[in-house]
């Protein structure tokens, strides 16, 4: 049985890293249900740092407004 403070012990480079994704991907979920485009812009960048100069950004775009 795990302890409530499970989430103070130190992780492996691993655990940290699937930490990591399982955050960005639950990010990604959040904008992926923004219907506005503006919003979803403001919120590329707030919260995955990716702006308008960014390689992908069109590709980004692009998947969103296939998905609306």
């Amino acid at each position: 049985m795990k302890t409530p403070f499970e989430f103070l012990k130190p992780r492996s480079g691993k655990g940290e890293a699937r930490k990591r994704e399982r955050e960005v991907a639950r990010k990604i979920e959040r904008l992926m249900e923004i219907r506005d485009e503006g919003t979803f812009k403001a919120g590329l960048e707030r919260d995955l740092g990716i702006k308008p100069d960014h390689p992908r950004f069109a590709e980004i775009l692009n998947v969103w407004r296939d998905v609306q």
